[in-house]
């Protein structure tokens, strides 16, 4: 009797377990920085058997320094294209981000902002979850654009957040529930304009800049300090 009823604890544990672990979130910190570039509606899908991902819809607006320039209109598409396997490992992936930021609403669309997606396992290269809506996170090096020089040239580092509204319901969609062996889509017609969701493209600051600006506030802070010291005497 000990011994069924411990064989059934056994399995009601693995059950757990196998549920948790179909259910792992994980981020990657991104350290947003300017420009960026901000877009609305979005469809996501994933195709587990060919293990491609891909998420499109509008890029809306172009963001630098603060406030959009005067003058300047983004209104076009967006596409991310990726290659995530079953073990959660991106081994390949593009990101294109076209528009016109010329002020004129009738201008043809060119390429803003091309990049390669930065490869590796989840919680490096890539993450999704945050306990809500689904957000996906990767990260990106520049590879062109008419927006590359903005951004800081070829090869500069830049992030991507993607946040893919599933509504859960039968026939509008299938839901993501952080496994990367089961397909999702969050939109059936797989219309990409019609889809709820919204993007944020950003360059991401040099971890060298950051050092060199906390190293300085610092050294000023110690000036300060004994300026003080040396006026109280």
């Amino acid at each position: 009797m000990k011994i069924k009823i411990l064989a059934a604890i056994g399995a009601l544990s693995l059950m757990a377990n196998s549920q948790s672990m179909a259910m792992v979130r994980t981020d990657i910190t991104l350290t947003e920085g300017l420009p960026d570039l901000t877009g609305s509606f979005m469809d996501v899908s994933y195709d587990a058997g060919s293990s491609a991902f891909l998420a499109r819809g509008w890029t809306t607006d172009y963001n630098i320094g603060g406030a959009t320039p005067v003058g300047v209109s983004v209104t076009d598409s967006y596409i991310l294209s990726a290659t995530i396997n079953n073990s959660r490992v991106l081994t390949g992936g593009t990101l294109t981000i076209n528009g016109a930021v010329n002020g004129d609403g009738n201008a043809i669309a060119v390429p803003l902002l091309t990049a390669d997606l930065v490869t590796g396992a989840a919680g490096t290269a890539f993450g999704y979850g945050d306990g809500g809506n689904e957000l996906f996170q990767f990260r990106f090096t520049v590879t062109g654009g008419s927006l590359e020089s903005a951004f800081g040239g070829s090869g500069t580092a830049g992030g991507i957040i993607l946040n893919a509204w599933f509504s859960g319901n039968a026939g509008d969609d299938n839901p993501f529930t952080s496994s990367w062996t089961s397909s999702f889509d969050n939109l059936s017609d797989g219309d990409p304009y019609t889809g709820n969701g919204d993007i944020n493209c950003f360059s991401v600051p040099e971890p060298t800049t950051t050092a060199c600006f906390l190293l300085g506030l610092g050294a000023l802070v110690c000036i300060q300090r004994v300026n003080q010291k040396r006026s109280s005497r």
